[in-house]
C-alpha cells in the first residue's frame, strides 16, 4: 500500500485523501483509517476516456478514480453497495463487497464498456496481485 487512504468524515460527509490520521478541514473531526478497505483498481481505459469515474459507496458520493489509478477506500465492517459512474453512463454493474475482521480488504477493478449506442461500467472482484499500488 502506497500510504494514502481515502475516507469520508462521518461528522460532514467531505471526502478526503489521507497519509496519517488528521483533522476534518471542514468540522475538524478526527480522521482515521476505519476497521476495512476496498481496494479499487481502474483499468486503462481501450478507448482513450481519461475522464474520472465517480465513485458511490451505499449511495453516497466518495470522491473519483482516474485512469489507470488505484485507491484504498477506508470502511467500517459491514456490507458495501459500490457503484461506479462516468459522465457518459450511469450505467454499471453494482457489486457489494462484504468487509470483516477475518477477510479487511475487498479488492476490485473498474473499466468502461464501449457499447453500440451507450457505454457501462464494469466492476469485477479481483485478486491482490490484479490490483496495482
Amino acid at each position: 500500500m502506497t500510504g494514502k487512504f481515502r475516507t469520508k468524515c462521518p461528522s460532514c460527509g467531505e471526502v478526503y485523501d489521507l497519509t496519517a490520521v488528521s483533522p476534518c478541514k471542514k468540522c475538524g473531526t478526527a480522521l482515521a483509517p476505519l476497521g476495512g478497505m476496498i481496494k479499487l483498481y481502474r483499468m486503462g481505459s481501450p478507448i482513450g476516456i481519461a475522464a474520472g469515474f465517480g465513485i458511490y459507496i451505499n449511495g453516497q458520493p466518495f470522491g473519483h478514480i482516474g485512469n489507470k489509478q488505484t485507491v484504498y477506500l477506508s470502511l467500517p465492517f459491514g456490507a458495501h453497495n459500490v457503484h461506479i459512474t462516468c459522465g457518459m453512463t450511469r450505467r454499471c454493474n453494482d457489486i457489494i463487497v462484504n468487509l470483516t475482521p477475518e477477510t479487511p480488504i475487498g479488492y476490485l477493478k473498474t473499466s468502461i464498456r464501449p457499447g453500440f449506442w451507450t457505454n457501462s461500467i464494469d466492476i469485477t472482484p479481483a485478486m491482490p496481485q490484479d490490483v496495482p499500488d
